[in-house]
């Protein structure tokens, strides 16, 4: 994307960030627990929270050089880059226990995961919605067009992770969401097929 824009500046520094992260052990560094800020459910965003914190420091990091250099394609990536680290939260299937423990029908189970996902990923992104809505105001209704498309994307990945469960979502799948990338038309009818094959997999957990 941000060779795309001619952004090659911001897209240096993200590299050479991302390298040096790739060799520093973080699990051997730190040996205490960190805070986050939601509650006790889902797991998704606790764990995941305290496995990437530094990833979402460096996305904030990069909104504010986003205005410091008054680039905003480089602040719609923050925003991108703190969406796709919500996404990965729920690439790992919980144990079944956690699935049996709800007393609510795979329709309301799949509604809760999505509204719960929508919310925390809000309060995730809501350092980098201030901060291009007060210094980029012009430009505000692409950014809630961004966080639109992020909270669909959103929705999506944690269908296909019910749509595969107890597995891992799987190949063919992933290919659907990469597909949908490129071409989000597609979220049209991927959406339902997900939501279908989610219900059939956990009315062995919840019914």
């Amino acid at each position: 994307f941000l060779i795309y824009m001619q952004s090659y500046t911001p897209l240096l520094i993200l590299l050479l960030s991302s390298g040096i992260l790739a060799f520093i052990n973080l699990s051997n560094q730190f040996q205490f627990t960190i805070p986050t800020p939601f509650f006790k459910r889902p797991f998704e965003f606790i764990t995941g929270f305290r496995k990437t914190f530094y990833i979402i420091i460096i996305a904030y990091i990069l909104a504010i050089i986003s205005v410091s250099v008054g680039n905003f394609n480089l602040g719609i990536f923050s925003l991108m880059l703190v969406f796709l680290t919500s996404l990965s939260y729920y690439t790992e299937p919980e144990n079944e226990y956690f699935i049996w423990i709800y007393n609510l029908s795979p329709g309301r189970f799949l509604l809760n995961k999505i509204k719960t996902g929508l919310l925390y990923s809000t309060l995730m992104c809501l350092p980098v919605i201030f901060t291009l809505g007060v210094f980029f105001f012009d430009k505000i209704n692409i950014v809630f067009g961004f966080q639109a498309l992020g909270y669909v994307f959103l929705t999506t990945v944690i269908l296909a992770k019910y749509s595969a469960y107890p597995g891992k979502i799987n190949i063919p799948q992933t290919a659907l969401i990469v597909l949908c990338l490129y071409l989000p038309a597609f979220l049209i009818g991927i959406i339902p097929y997900f939501y279908l094959q989610s219900i059939k997999r956990l009315k062995e957990y919840l019914e």
